[in-house]
């Protein structure tokens, strides 16, 4: 009996010693990996971190494990590390999503459609989140949309209030087509419900079905009338389709007729105005109450501009209460009626160096000094020049200032002015966009310093991708530097993300240079058609082929 209790204590202190050392294992694992991690050694934090996860039952180091594994892209443990997961939790969410995640990743498919369906059969709002989580973040996204249509086509992705919109998710990925069939799907689930109508819009939007997005908003504004942004919505469908007098009647419908309704009113047929739907706003605005008449000065201001009247436009923009939101761009719309349309450009100076006296706001004195220069450049550009001089002697570290005064520069092709500019706000703000893409640009066009400006429109272009004028530059460079076919795909790019003048003239020129003359002539006959004051697209064509200008 005595040696029986003796046995039994040597096994329990064995058994102990076991299970101390596997806790210092698990430890040991996980601090490795989180120091690894911490010094950036992401192949090493991952192996660390699944071997813990392997070695314990833990669940929230598992799934630290996982995001680990993920992050560093070392989909061989996450598979490792979810496969744990999901033996120590059979119905665990975050097990399924690391698995599927990986398998994507890994460009195993039916692994990854398998685990995506265990998690629609969780049937959760938590499972269906991390379902859209994988496909849209998935780092193999062209095989995301099969996966979705394989769970749309196995009926798996049923709608749950508050989980996410498949339609959306379909949209994101691009395929227009699923997300068209989820939408349709959703609203037959949930006929009543206006958001399920306002996701189908948004689909048909995405996939440039404006007259399917009419029909959905149209039922959404009816499910409900109240809803101020849907009726926003549907007027700007409305609106894009020229059809203004719908837009504004589906905008006067709603309820107050307040502030906000009546700025979106005018800002609908401000692009295109419309006499008769002017008229109704007028109309609308001269029944408010005489408290709410001052506060809506600045409003009739706007309306009398869009109708071409400006000394109206002037007497109202006068009214605008000072202090009040809209005063300040009311004395702005004033000093440009004074200037443009009365020819007073002294009482427009006078305004404006009133309006920099009465306010404390440095960005409103920016605005005024601003309005100021570009008022006076039309007429006088030593005096705008003396302007912006004086702008930044009282502010020298406003960037708005310094950007716009090496713009004005280059215009009398002071090309060591806007230099200086430029390379101040880079003082200010190294990794400015904007300022790395004006010197590279300037630089290319009006210097032989080719390389050093290919430098920072690389830099630029690093920091915005899909701006348009960052890629025309990035275009230009590669033609100053010689480059001829990388300079075609930039500025075909460029032109496909923005048309304007400037880029056509700049694809025109490398598509001659590289003798491909007719598909030149026929986009500069175009250009000159869209855009005949660009002055750099008729400097190129005067330069290269004159006898297409009229």
């Amino acid at each position: 009996m005595r040696l029986g209790a003796s046995l039994l204590l040597y096994f329990a202190a064995a058994s102990l010693s076991a299970a101390e050392s596997r806790s210092a294992d698990v430890l040991g694992n996980a601090l490795e990996g989180e120091f690894a991690l911490q010094g950036g050694q992401l192949d090493h934090a991952a192996a660390a971190y699944a071997q813990a996860a392997m070695q314990s039952g833990q669940l929230d180091l598992i799934e630290r494990a996982s995001t680990v594994s993920l992050y560093a892209r070392d989909y061989s443990a996450a598979k490792r590390v979810g496969q744990r997961w999901v033996e120590l939790a059979p119905d665990s969410v975050g097990g399924r999503r690391t698995l599927a995640w990986a398998a994507l990743a890994s460009a195993d498919i039916e692994a990854g459609d398998r685990w995506l369906t265990e998690l629609a059969a969780i049937d959760s709002v938590e499972a269906q989140r991390a379902i859209a989580q994988v496909l849209v973040a998935a780092e193999n996204r062209e095989l995301a949309p099969s996966s979705l249509r394989h769970l749309a086509t196995a009926g798996a992705l049923r709608p749950l209030e508050d989980g996410p919109s498949w339609s959306a998710v379909a949209a994101n990925l691009g395929d227009y087509g699923t997300a068209k069939q989820l939408a349709a799907a959703e609203t037959e689930a949930h006929p009543k419900s206006a958001e399920a109508w306002r996701r189908s819009a948004q689909v048909m939007l995405a996939a440039g079905d404006s007259k399917g997005a009419q029909k959905s908003l149209e039922r959404a504004v009816d499910l409900a009338p109240d809803d101020f942004d849907l009726r926003l919505a549907l007027a700007s469908v409305y609106a894009e389709a020229d059809r203004q007098e719908q837009a504004d009647r589906v905008l006067s419908q709603a309820k107050p007729q307040d502030e906000r309704v009546f700025a979106a009113r005018l800002a609908n047929v401000a692009s295109k105005p419309n006499g008769k739907v002017l008229k109704r706003i007028e109309r609308a605005l001269k029944k408010s109450k005489p408290e709410q008449l001052e506060s809506r000065a600045f409003l009739l201001g706007q309306l009398y501009e869009l109708k071409e009247e400006p000394d109206q436009a002037l007497q109202w923009y006068a009214q605008e209460p000072v202090g009040s939101n809209a005063w300040h761009e009311a004395q702005l719309r004033r000093s440009v009626l004074l200037a443009r349309d009365q020819q007073d450009l002294p009482g427009a100076r006078k305004l404006l160096a009133q309006l920099r006296a009465q306010t404390e706001d440095s960005d409103q004195r920016t605005d005024a000094y601003l309005l100021e220069a570009e008022l006076l450049a039309e007429e006088d550009r030593v005096a705008a020049g003396a302007v912006y001089d004086e702008a930044i002697k009282q502010n020298g570290h406003d960037l708005r200032l310094l950007y716009a005064r090496a713009i004005f520069r280059i215009g009398a092709d002071d090309v060591a002015g806007l230099e200086a500019d430029l390379r101040q706000i880079l003082a200010l703000d190294p990794d400015n966009p904007q300022a790395l893409n004006a010197l590279g640009y300037t630089l290319a066009d009006r210097t032989d310093r080719h390389q050093e400006a290919l430098g920072y429109i690389q830099r630029a272009i690093a920091a915005q991708p899909n701006d348009g004028a960052f890629v025309d530059s990035m275009g230009w460079v590669q033609y100053r530097l010689g480059n001829l076919n990388d300079a075609l795909k930039y500025l075909r790019r460029a032109y496909e993300l923005v048309q304007d003048g400037d880029v056509a003239a700049h694809l025109a020129e490398v598509l001659w240079m590289s003798d491909q003359r007719e598909e030149a002539r026929a986009l500069w006959r175009e250009a000159l058609e869209r855009w005949p004051e660009s002055a750099v697209l008729i400097e190129s064509v005067r330069r290269l082929q004159p006898e297409l200008l009229p």
